[in-house]
C-alpha cells in the first residue's frame, strides 16, 4: 500500500509541475476544480456501492451459492455457475477456498470454470462503483461485450471435459496416471 501511495503521489507531483510549466497556476487550479466537481458527483454512488457490497456479503452466503450450483447441470449449470460468481462477495481470499469445497462435492469441472470466469468478469459488486466512476455507458457495453466469455469457457470446458470432477482432472504431484498401469 505505502509503495503504490508513493506512486500516486509522484505521479502527482509531476502532473502539477508539468501542468505549472505548461499554463501557471491558472492551469493547476482548474485541474483542482475538475477534480472536486468529479469528486461531488461520485461521492454519492460511491457510498451507494459500498453499501450494496456490504449487503451482497450477508445476503450471499457460501451456503446458499453452493445450493445453487449443485442443483444444476448442463447448460444451466454454467449460467448458473457464472452468475453465481459474479454475485460472490469478496476477494481471492473468500472464493478460492470457496472453490476448493468443489472437490469435497465433486462438481464437474466445467460448473468450476464457469464460477471462476464468472467472478473475474462479471463482478457484479464492482458494477455500482464502475458506474460511478467511469459511466454507465461505458459499463454497460464493457459487461454487454464479456457477457458471452464466461458461458462459452463453461461451455467449452464441458464439450472438452465432460462431466469429470474438478480436480480429478489434475494429478497430485508425485502422482501416477493409471493409463500406463502395467501391473493389472
Amino acid at each position: 500500500m505505502k509503495q503504490s501511495l508513493f506512486i500516486v503521489y509522484i505521479t502527482l507531483a509531476v502532473l502539477i509541475v508539468t501542468a505549472y510549466f505548461a499554463g501557471g497556476s491558472v492551469l493547476i487550479t482548474e485541474g483542482l476544480i475538475i477534480t472536486v466537481n468529479t469528486a461531488y458527483k461520485s461521492v454519492i454512488m460511491l457510498i451507494a456501492s459500498f453499501i450494496i457490497m456490504g449487503q451482497l456479503n450477508v445476503l450471499l452466503s457460501a451456503d446458499v451459492l453452493e445450493k445453487w450450483l449443485q442443483k444444476f447441470s448442463g447448460l444451466k449449470a454454467v449460467l448458473v455457475s457464472a452468475i453465481a460468481g459474479g454475485l460472490f462477495p469478496g476477494g481471492p481470499y473468500i472464493y478460492y477456498p470457496f472453490v476448493l469445497g468443489f472437490k469435497d462435492k465433486k462438481l464437474p469441472f466445467y460448473v468450476f470454470i464457469s464460477f471462476i470466469f464468472g467472478k473475474q468478469i462479471y463482478d457484479f459488486a464492482r458494477l455500482p462503483m464502475e458506474i460511478s466512476l467511469v459511466s454507465g455507458d461505458l459499463t454497460l457495453i464493457r459487461y454487454l461485450i464479456t457477457l458471452p466469455i464466461p458461458i462459452i469457457a463453461g461451455l467449452s470446458a464441458k464439450h472438452f471435459f465432460g462431466n469429470k470432477e474438478t480436480f480429478n482432472l489434475v494429478l497430485k504431484e508425485g502422482g501416477k496416471n493409471d493409463s500406463n498401469n502395467n501391473h493389472s
